[in-house]
């Protein structure tokens, strides 16, 4: 589940406060090993870190002690967050290699960890262990269950003395589909318990699937992910009025428009579809009937505005086609390439639209998803949408543009959060809107 709501009740047992980190920086020698991180966590919010494996493993361990900031603070309440022993029975933390005891169960393992920390509450290891999938093997040892399922034991083991805060280190890893489910749920019932989580996540897909509060690291830092609501609509309004303002120019250039000029009416479709979709079946069956008699049409309408007047009706015909003749020449077909342009140091590659898997736009800059490589490319996402519409590409996200025919899975987290499961090798999750979801289903044929 999305923690888009990100304010909740909290437990009158407890005394939240938020969790302020300010500036915290690690350096080596002259090397930045975590670059100056600011965030504020209030309780009930969900927050995500979208950063590599490594710096990921180092802001957990900062901020649990294992390594000593350089610079910089994160304290809960005004209190270190560290230091302040009275806090560390309050928090809650699940690593990527945490170990188990091979020989308990996993009802067993929770109720010795609840007692480490002074409780004896069965009610909430009954209620952990469902919420995590392990009631019906509660009573299995740990060493037989799967890796998802430990991974799923541990989140049990973070909750199970109901903490202020939580920290994760990558969320799905090695997490099964279902699995995944299960962890959006934990979530969402520990953000209603008014705790507040931290997760770092490797991918910027998941991060957007489990939070809309999220930091991302780049090269330049940390910087906060803005999402805004999808921008189609208006750009698809900024091409109708741009449509209907070129149009009145091309009238004006030629004076009256004929009553139904076969070269005007050619010349004004071909202008429509640089800014329009393609006409629907129907439309080009009945446009393509009516073509062959316009231009008699148009014909006969001239005689007749000739015979009322007494003037030669031979003239006329002779002005329309100099005049026909005129528009054809003016007209030059644009030169359509279907390569995709992107730039490799000083190269400029040229790549097939059917090999691109899905594009990310990250910063203002657009990047070309192709098997195991990423191709950064100088057109806009707007652009990219524009040309690879006909080749199967859907704008399924604000912040992405997917191939269609790359799509195996439709996965729904909840009603207001959904991905895309691609069937390349590394099962890529691409983040679908809630607006585009209704959109899709109509063009794939789902009910």
């Amino acid at each position: 589940m999305s923690a888009s709501k990100q304010v909740h009740t909290t437990a009158a047992s407890h005394d939240f406060s938020s969790l302020q980190i300010t500036k915290l920086q690690v350096t080596k020698g002259n090397s930045t090993l975590l670059d100056p991180l600011t965030l504020h966590i209030e309780p009930g919010q969900c927050a995500a870190i979208q950063c590599n494996h490594a710096m990921g493993q180092l802001l957990i361990d900062v901020l649990l002690g294992v390594q000593q900031p350089s610079s910089g603070s994160a304290t809960w309440n005004n209190q270190p967050l560290v230091s302040h022993k009275q806090l560390q029975p309050y928090v809650g933390c699940v690593r990527q290699h945490d170990p188990v005891y091979e020989r308990l169960s996993s009802r067993q393992a929770l109720l010795f960890f609840m007692k480490l920390f002074g409780h004896r509450d069965k009610e909430r290891v009954n209620r952990m262990l469902k919420i995590v999938g392990l009631q019906d093997k509660q009573n299995v040892p740990l060493f037989k269950l799967t890796a998802s399922e430990q991974r799923r034991f541990h989140l049990a083991r973070a909750a199970i003395h109901a903490p202020r805060l939580i920290l994760i280190e990558d969320p799905e890893f090695q997490l099964d589909m279902e699995s995944c489910f299960i962890l959006r749920h934990w979530l969402a019932a520990l953000i209603e318990e008014g705790a507040a989580v931290l997760m770092t996540v490797p991918a910027l897909e998941s991060a957007m699937s489990l939070t809309s509060f999220i930091t991302r690291w780049t090269p330049a830092g940390f910087k906060q992910v803005v999402l805004e609501h999808d921008t189609q609509a208006d750009a698809n309004t900024s091409s109708e009025v741009a449509l209907s303002a070129e149009l009145p120019e091309e009238i004006a250039s030629h004076g009256e428009i004929p009553a139904a000029s076969h070269s005007d009416q050619e010349h004004t479709n071909k202008l429509r579809a640089d800014n329009e979709e393609p006409p629907s079946l129907e439309e080009a069956v009945r446009l393509q009937t009516e073509a062959p008699n316009t231009k008699a049409n148009a014909s006969l309408m001239a005689n007749d505005m000739m015979a009322g007047t007494g003037e030669p009706e031979s003239e006329q015909p002779q002005e329309e086609a100099e005049e026909t003749s005129q528009h054809e020449i003016k007209y030059i077909p644009p030169i359509m390439l279907d390569k995709i342009p992107a730039r490799i140091q000083d190269k400029i590659v040229l790549i097939d639209p059917l090999e691109i898997n899905f594009v990310e736009s990250q910063d203002g800059l657009s990047h070309l998803h192709i098997q195991h490589e990423t191709y950064p490319s100088s057109m806009t996402l707007l652009q990219l949408e524009q040309k690879l519409k006909a080749f199967g590409f859907f704008r399924c996200h604000r912040s992405y543009l997917v191939n269609l025919q790359r799509v195996r899975e439709v996965i729904i987290w909840s009603r207001n959060s959904y991905s895309l499961v691609l069937d390349d090798e590394q099962k890529s999750k691409i983040p679908l809107s809630k607006s585009k979801y209704e959109e899709m289903k109509l063009i794939l044929g789902i009910s």
